[in-house]
């Protein structure tokens, strides 16, 4: 017979065990954010210091939230979430020891024993979300990037706050698996999947199966790959966004599904056919959209922020119920996950206001890209107070070229904070590439933990410290100049798309005024006032030429100096042509080339500038030799035609690499300056057909070093010692 409990000790038992499930739980949270932490600590400092820092999870929830203080001769770091935690290292190793972790290399110089912090120092995040990246990152920086390069990533992601990273790696499978249970067979399948330099645009609506088909073996090592990173962005406590299903389909389901509303978008640019749109008011949209998401959470686990964009730069939107297809477009996702938010972004005509109107606010998070250049939020109030991001542009195509808007960025976030404190719920950065211009990133994530601007000055002149690891007057004054020059660009109007562009990297004709089609070569300041940065950082060379950081920043502020005279050279180069003096031409063309070769010498110095490194990337990620061969063009063309024909297209990816200017931009000048040599001598040449030229190379398998050649410093001192007084005159 069993004996009956006493129903207030029945109910005591239960609320005891609760409690005892919940310790357990709390205890298990702090040894997961605790054993995150130390091995972060153990990647990124040196073995005899990662030691001294020890973790503890603050309790409650709210905003992400850190604390320091020493204790016990360690420094402790509490956070309530592992990215507060890795937010309050990188600002003890900022502030407290003047180092810097970065793309170009980390400068960690810790002493045997760390500095004490005095009291407690709180830090709370004026954001609930630090957003990060952009459909096309994926492609213009992290087409063929290894869980190595990954994992480094995300560490930098922690360290500077992200908490709300995209995350599209690996749709190629859910995209495979859903077709597959629409009778889809795998030819069809594989024909609509871009190749591994394209599928941003695949999944923005604006191509489909350009640069492939990849292999099976490939999408199944993406999904590998994507579980890693999904796994380390959750341990971080990070909430991965994923595609969502919009109604993007292949063109060729309305001949599958005949009765459905399926609509024809048009073509998108490069002449590229867009993938067609199934109206989210069609029953076939539902259908489609739950075995979307079954294979999604099969492959990559729970999620609750998902991203899309219907008519994203383009598509028509005659005769389609906006309301109706925002309200079905959340609702379908919310049938699979109950809480999901949809992540749009405010780019041209894009969320319009009719498509958002039935959607919830709370369901809403739209991000305003280009904030810092031509902000959207003010345009419309700010969507009718739906929840939004304020973010940055950094860079467009992967161009290289040193560019921000740091005075602007530094004031203006702040501003909108202060307009709309309760729908304004983060801070981002939008970049189409990576892997340049730091400070801008360091600047922006940092200000999720200021409730005001910083003092740029100052800031600026900490800045140099931590990523030199001395203490330079020179440098500091170097870097409040180049805040006033290559940093100090303004809001629009005029807007500007990106970086001032190389005229080396320009298709060359008679009247350049920019490299591709949407953004320019004209400088926004006085190229002159550059110079004495530049001299600053060599007169401060030695004793620094070891610093990989300074080594970065020498290479790539001698890189900028050089493209700017380029411009000067170019136009001389003109002025002969258009008088007929053939001898001032060639002089100015020999010129001309010789500084492009200079470039690509000095470029060759430092693995972030160097050819070779993209395109073994390209190669290692395939499954197979000719999936090998199908990468590298993926590789070749998405930085040279980007289309399969001659188009507005062309050189939007370019690159200022070494072995890129010598083995590509340099044989396509000398084709322009060999025709306009023989018209002054009075001869008929052919029209050049660059696009004929640039395909070919496209198709070539030339090999290229993947090691550093020469001194990086060294090459920018004799650079500076050729130049500078030719540049200096040229600008009187």
């Amino acid at each position: 017979m069993i004996k009956k409990l006493p129903l207030t000790l029945t109910v005591r038992s239960i609320m005891v065990g609760a409690l005892f499930s919940t310790m357990l739980l709390s205890c298990a949270a702090q040894r997961n954010s605790t054993f995150v932490m130390e091995n972060l600590a153990e990647r990124i400092l040196p073995a005899a210091t990662s030691k001294q820092f020890t973790f503890e999870k603050l309790e409650g929830i709210g905003l992400d939230k850190f604390k320091l203080r020493t204790k016990n001769g360690k420094v402790l770091i509490k956070g309530n979430t592992p990215v507060a935690m890795a937010s309050g290292l990188n600002w003890y190793l900022k502030y407290y020891t003047n180092s810097s972790v970065s793309w170009s290399g980390n400068q960690i110089d810790l002493p045997q024993s760390l500095p004490q912090i005095e009291g407690t120092l709180t830090k709370e995040s004026a954001f609930e979300h630090a957003y990060y990246l952009n459909y096309c990152t994926f492609n213009y920086t992290m087409s063929f990037w290894d869980w190595e390069r990954w994992e480094q990533e995300i560490d930098w992601m922690a360290l500077n706050g992200v908490n709300l990273p995209l995350a599209i790696t690996g749709t190629e499978a859910v995209w495979y698996n859903v077709l597959k249970r629409l009778n889809y067979s795998e030819t069809e399948i594989l024909e609509f999947i871009p190749g591994p330099a394209f599928t941003s645009w695949w999944l923005m609506t604006n191509l489909e199966g350009w640069g492939g088909p990849v292999s099976k073996e490939y999408i199944d090592q993406q999904v590998a790959l994507q579980k890693k990173i999904l796994k380390r962005m959750r341990e971080y406590g990070m909430k991965p966004v994923l595609p969502g299903f919009y109604g993007m389909v292949p063109n060729n389901l309305k001949e599958k599904y005949p009765d459905s509303e399926i609509r024809d978008q048009g073509l998108w640019a490069g002449g590229f056919k867009r993938p067609a749109f199934l109206l989210p008011t069609d029953p076939l949209f539902l259908k489609i959209a739950n075995i979307f998401y079954e294979e999604q959470k099969k492959l990559f686990g729970e999620t609750e922020y998902f991203s899309g964009d219907p008519f994203h730069e383009g598509g028509s939107i005659d005769g389609i119920d906006l309301p109706a297809a925002g309200e079905n477009l959340i609702g379908s996702v919310k049938q699979v996950y109950p809480n999901a938010k949809w992540v749009f972004q405010a780019w041209h005509a894009n969320p319009r206001l009719e498509l958002l109107s039935r959607i919830k606010a709370e369901d809403i998070l739209i991000l305003d890209l280009d904030a810092d250049n031509n902000p959207q939020w003010s345009q419309n109030n700010a969507w009718d107070n739906k929840n939004w991001i304020w973010s940055t542009i950094t860079n467009y195509g992967g161009n290289v070229g040193m560019f921000g808007r740091l005075e602007v960025i530094n004031n203006e976030l702040f501003k909108a904070l202060e307009k709309h404190p309760q729908s304004l719920k983060g801070i981002g950065v939008m970049p189409e590439g990576i892997e340049n211009n730091p400070v801008v990133y360091e600047l922006l994530y940092e200000l999720r933990w200021r409730d005001a601007a910083v003092n740029m000055d100052t800031w600026l002149t900490d800045y140099a410290h931590r990523r030199y690891g001395v203490s330079n007057q020179n440098l500091s004054k170097a870097w409040q100049i180049l805040n006033n020059t290559v940093y100090g660009k303004t809001m629009g109007p005029p807007y500007q798309q990106g970086t001032n562009e190389s005229i080396f990297c320009a298709r060359p004709s008679l009247n350049i005024t920019g490299v591709s089609s949407w953004a320019t070569t004209e400088l926004h300041y006085n190229p002159s006032e550059l110079l004495e940065a530049w001299q600053l950082f060599i007169q401060e060379s030695e004793g620094l030429t070891e610093r990989t950081n300074f080594q970065y920043d020498l290479v790539d502020l001698t890189r900028q100096v050089l493209a700017n005279y380029a411009q000067v050279v170019y136009a001389d180069m003109m002025r002969h042509y258009k008088y007929g003096d053939l001898s001032g031409f060639k002089m100015a063309s020999e010129t001309f080339t010789t500084l492009l070769k200079d470039q690509d010498r000095l470029l060759n110095s430092r693995k972030e500038f160097m050819l070779g490194f993209w395109l073994e990337a390209a190669k290692s990620s395939a499954t197979n030799p000719s999936e090998k061969d199908l990468f590298e063009y993926n590789a070749r063309t998405q930085i040279t035609t980007w289309s399969f024909q001659d188009s507005n297209l062309h050189d939007y990816a370019h690159r200022e690499w070494g072995r890129m200017l010598s083995d590509f931009y340099l044989p396509r000048w000398e084709l322009f300056i060999a025709k306009l040599r023989a018209e002054l001598k009075g001869e008929h040449p052919e029209d050049i057909d660059y696009y004929a030229f640039e395909e070919a190379w496209n198709k070539e398998h030339k090999l290229f070093p993947t090691t550093e050649q020469g001194d990086g410093v060294a090459i920018a001192k004799t650079l500076y010692a050729i130049y500078i007084q030719d540049i200096k005159a040229s600008y009187r």
